[in-house]
C-alpha cells in the first residue's frame, strides 16, 4: 500500500462524517454523533481470474437503528484520475454488491484531476448506441477545488485537504498557513492533530521564497499559538515539557518535563509509524521505549514520512 493510501485511510477513518459532509449533506445525516461505524477494509476485489487483485481502500458499514447494516459506503483514493475509473468502480461496485446485501455508496477521491470539488458522476453501459446499465457515484476532486472554499468549512478534515487544492489568490504560503492556524486552535485530540497537520505537511511543503513568505506570516501573530506554528512538532512537544518543568522552578521539575515529553514524543511516533507501516512490532516499541535522547527520537521522526519500510528507520533488527 502507498504513502497516499495509509494517509488518507487514517484520515477518513477518524473524520468519517467530514468526509461524507464535504460530498454530501443528506448522505452525512446518516450519522449520529454516537454512530459507531465498523469498517471491513480487507475486502479483496478479484482483477484477474488467476485470483490476483487488490484491497478495497476503505468500505465502510453504517448501522441502522435495529443494529443491523443500513449502508455500506466504499471509498477510493486516486493520486490521478484515469480515463476509464468510471468503468473500474463499477466493476468494483458489482463486485461488493454480489457479496454484500446492503445497499452500497460508491465514492472516489481524486488527488489530483477528475473533475474539481464534489459532484454526482455517472458511468453508462451502452449496447448499439442505446444505453443497458447506468451507474452513479460520488466524486471528490482535489486538485482544481478552490482551497479557499475548504478553509472556510467547519470540518477539520477540508482544512487539511487544502493542502492539495488549489491556492489561487491566497498563495500556497497562505493556505498552509491558515490550514495550520485552523487546526492549531481547534477542539481536537492530539491524535487527530497529528494526523491533520501531517496531511499538510506532506502534500504543501514549502521551499525558497514561499517558506519566507509563511515565516512572515507567521511572524506577525501575536498568539501563542501561531508562534508555535513555526516549530516542528517535536520542538512543539518537547517545548511543553520543559515550559512545565520551568514552572515548577528546579532542577528536577525540569528533567521531568523533559521525560514527559520525551514519552508523549515516543507515543507519537508509535502512531505514525502504526499510520505509515501498520502494526508496531513488539520488540520495536522496546526499542523505542529504550531511547531517551530527545534528539535521537526527533531524529527518527523526521524519517517516517521519508523511508519505505520500518527497517529503513535504523532501530536495529
Amino acid at each position: 500500500m502507498s504513502l497516499h493510501d495509509h494517509l488518507f485511510k487514517s484520515l477518513f477513518r477518524t473524520f468519517f462524517r467530514d468526509l461524507l459532509l464535504l460530498v454530501d449533506v443528506k448522505i452525512a445525516a446518516w450519522l449520529g454523533p454516537d454512530t459507531a461505524l465498523e469498517f471491513r477494509d480487507k475486502e479483496l476485489i478479484p482483477d484477474s481470474p488467476k485470483g490476483e487483485g487488490r484491497i478495497v481502500d476503505l468500505l465502510t458499514a453504517i448501522p441502522d437503528p435495529a443494529g443491523g447494516t443500513a449502508v455500506l459506503v466504499h471509498v477510493e483514493i486516486e493520486r490521478s484520475a484515469p480515463k476509464d475509473f468510471g468503468r473500474r468502480l463499477w466493476d468494483y461496485s458489482i463486485h461488493l454488491r454480489a457479496h454484500h446485501p446492503e445497499p452500497l455508496l460508491s465514492l472516489v477521491v481524486f488527488l489530483r484531476g477528475g473533475p474539481p470539488g464534489p459532484i454526482w458522476a455517472v458511468h453508462t453501459e451502452e449496447v448499439g448506441g442505446d444505453e443497458v446499465a447506468r451507474f452513479r457515484y460520488l466524486s471528490l476532486g482535489l486538485s482544481r477545488f478552490p482551497a479557499e472554499t475548504l478553509l472556510t468549512r467547519s470540518e477539520p478534515l477540508a482544512w487539511a485537504l487544502a493542502a492539495l487544492a488549489k491556492p489561487g489568490a491566497l498563495g500556497r504560503s497562505r493556505v498552509k498557513f491558515e490550514a495550520l492556524r485552523r487546526v492549531e486552535n481547534a477542539a481536537l485530540s492530539e491524535r487527530e492533530k497529528i494526523l491533520l497537520v501531517n496531511c499538510v505537511e506532506t502534500y504543501l511543503p514549502l521551499k525558497g521564497r514561499e517558506a519566507e513568505e509563511y515565516a512572515s506570516l507567521a511572524s506577525v501573530q501575536d498568539s501563542p499559538e501561531s508562534e508555535a506554528m513555526q516549530m516542528t512538532w517535536a520542538d512543539k512537544i518537547e517545548a511543553k515539557g520543559i515550559a512545565k518543568g520551568r514552572r515548577e522552578g528546579r532542577k528536577e521539575g525540569r528533567e521531568e518535563g523533559r521525560e514527559e515529553a520525551a514519552d508523549l514524543l515516543r507515543r507519537t511516533l508509535l502512531l505514525q509509524i502504526d499510520q505509515r507501516f501498520g502494526k508496531v512490532p513488539e520488540a520495536l516499541q522496546e526499542r523505542l521505549a529504550a531511547i531517551r535522547s530527545f534528539a535521537k527520537l526527533g531524529a527518527i521522526a523526521s524519517k517516517i514520512l521519508k523511508v519505505q519500510s520500518i527497517e529503513d528507520l535504523g532501530l536495529g533488527g
